[in-house]
């Protein structure tokens, strides 16, 4: 599968420790006194970073907004990010530029926030990771083959790409179709908003990872879910809880095999 070309000069990619606290004091320093950083991530082949922030709201969950600083436009199409486009090491000038995007109107335009439903999904996206197991949706030939030289469309591709729990370290081994329209398009959502990062594969699939230095601290801010297995019985059926018990059950016989 042919990689995608990297057009930019490689030392732009703002990698080293220095560079990066200059770009963490760029955004602090820009954002409105009800805004902090709760996490943040650096892409390690381009001047690429996503930054979640935590919006207060007066007696109530703060929201969150996802925040893209990138010299080259997102791969995904209906993302929920608001991203600002910088030229690599431009510190001073990507300051002056979040200043300007950072506005009360345009933070409460793409803030979001999570629901029960969005939570208990969370802590079952980590729960499966402490077996072994990812999500993956196998991608359409035009869109696998161009990697990210095409758009996939969150909205219009991601509901129908066919979705499947698989093996974490195996994506050919152990691969479950799984048929959940709410739940699929929720993870289409989580994907849009950086807190599930993708690999592809072969044999089309794109894999699904949680991005965990997001989600961790994020559900610390959000409250308790008790009754998990319950509550997604509730909300997306109990077959689809069968479906994933007895994945983890396979997984843990498979690692029993392998010991």
């Amino acid at each position: 599968m042919a990689k995608r070309r990297i057009a930019h000069d490689p030392q732009q990619f703002v990698n080293t420790a220095a560079d990066r606290r200059q770009l963490q004091l760029a955004v602090q320093t820009a954002l409105p006194t009800n805004a902090h950083v709760l996490a943040r991530n650096f892409a390690r082949s381009s001047a690429s970073s996503y930054w979640l922030l935590m919006l207060d709201q007066p007696h109530a969950t703060p929201n969150s907004l996802t925040l893209r600083i990138a010299d080259h436009t997102l791969w995904l199409a209906n993302h929920e990010q608001l991203a600002v486009t910088w030229e690599a090491g431009d510190f001073l000038a990507v300051r002056e530029t979040l200043r300007q995007h950072l506005t009360p109107q345009i933070l409460q335009q793409y803030s979001y926030h999570f629901t029960t439903t969005d939570i208990v999904t969370l802590r079952l996206i980590l729960h499966l990771e402490q077996h072994q197991l990812i999500w993956l949706v196998k991608l359409s030939p035009t869109i696998a083959k161009a990697y990210k030289n095409q758009q996939l469309d969150l909205l219009a591709d991601f509901p129908s790409a066919k979705l499947l729990l698989g093996n974490m370290n195996n994506s050919s081994l152990q691969l479950v179709p799984v048929k959940q329209p709410v739940f699929q398009q929720r993870l289409g959502q989580f994907f849009g908003r950086n807190l599930l990062f993708s690999q592809f594969t072969s044999h089309q699939l794109l894999r699904l990872l949680p991005t965990n230095q997001w989600i961790r601290p994020l559900l610390q801010e959000l409250p308790p879910t008790p009754n998990l297995e319950k509550q997604l019985a509730a909300t997306y059926g109990t077959q689809f809880v069968r479906i994933y018990v007895e994945a983890i059950r396979q997984q843990a016989q498979l690692q029993a095999v392998g010991e």
